[in-house]
């Protein structure tokens, strides 16, 4: 065969010398070989994170709930509840409301009467491999209802700015009750619910006032209701209506991390919880909404 015949290789100029182009995609190929090798490395990293945060779950749960499913329902409630920081820094949420199947919590919490904090645990390592930045150890509360699924949990979490100033008691509480819930205003100030009835409204002789002119003089109402054990929102025919986690609502049942927009300004329903009983009706009368949470 005539070599004339034979046909060069493609080539590129690098630095005035003739190279083929399948030298340059192959040295592309090598280069790019650490970045591969540490995805991989990356990918086992965060598969190792995850069956060690399964794997203390399933310790605190008792396989009593999957543990799979729960690290998945803590994701999706700091994945829906992560607020945005002055410097644009992703901040996790710091308050986790639980529920269980009452005959599901009643024996987790015999075994383990540390069981908020076993849970905190693992809320803390999953913000930690999802990258997001805790400005406080989480604080977990637990409830037990009847009517939830068992061996199901439900996750609602919510960022709260630490060291809230709390609005002073304008009552004492009627009976012991094993639940305080409380109000979160304008995200500055935290006002404990003493009463069976609290307005809340623009006008001065408000139970809690939020001077805000999209909000009306009487714009709310709380009222306890004993024989579901929680307070329902009535919306007194408001200008700006009211809104229930961004649905507008007439009345509705609270559950704790509700958010309630009175005409855009938004508050946040919590509650917090007695050590000696998470199930019941009221909020406890010798437990502080302020509580000090656990060092982290």
């Amino acid at each position: 065969m005539d070599s004339r015949s034979l046909k060069a290789a493609p080539t590129s100029e690098t630095h005035g010398l003739a190279q083929p182009k399948g030298c340059a995609y192959i040295c592309a190929h090598i280069a790019s070989a650490p970045r591969i090798h540490y995805d991989v490395m990356s990918r086992g990293l965060d598969d190792l994170n995850r069956q060690l945060i399964e794997a203390a779950l399933a310790r605190a749960l008792r396989e009593r709930i999957g543990a799979r499913e729960a690290a998945r329902e803590l994701g999706r409630a700091i994945d829906d509840a992560f607020s945005v920081g002055p410097g644009g820094e992703r901040l996790a949420p710091n308050h986790f409301w639980i529920t269980l199947n009452a005959q599901d919590l009643v024996p987790l919490e015999y075994h383990d009467p540390k069981l908020p904090d076993s849970l905190a645990e693992a809320v803390r390592q999953i913000v930690a491999q999802k990258g997001f930045r805790a400005d406080m150890a989480p604080r977990v509360m637990l409830r037990g209802a009847p009517e939830a699924e068992p061996g199901t949990l439900h996750v609602t979490a919510r960022w709260i700015p630490p060291d809230l100033p709390q609005g002073p008691a304008e009552s004492a509480p009627r009976a012991p009750l094993p639940r305080r819930p409380f109000l979160i205003v304008d995200g500055r100030r935290q006002v404990t619910l003493d009463r069976d009835v609290v307005r809340l409204g623009r006008s001065r002789d408000s139970d809690v006032v939020v001077d805000d002119r999209r909000v009306s003089r009487h714009h709310l109402e709380l009222r306890w209701q004993a024989d579901i054990a929680r307070f329902l929102a009535v919306d007194n025919d408001s200008t700006g209506g009211t809104r229930l986690n961004g649905y507008p609502i007439k009345q509705c049942a609270l559950e704790a991390g509700d958010v309630i927009s009175l005409g855009g300004v938004d508050i946040i329903y919590g509650e917090e919880f007695a050590l000696s009983s998470t199930t019941g009706g009221h909020p406890a009368a010798g437990a502080t909404a302020t509580e000090a949470p656990p060092e982290a």
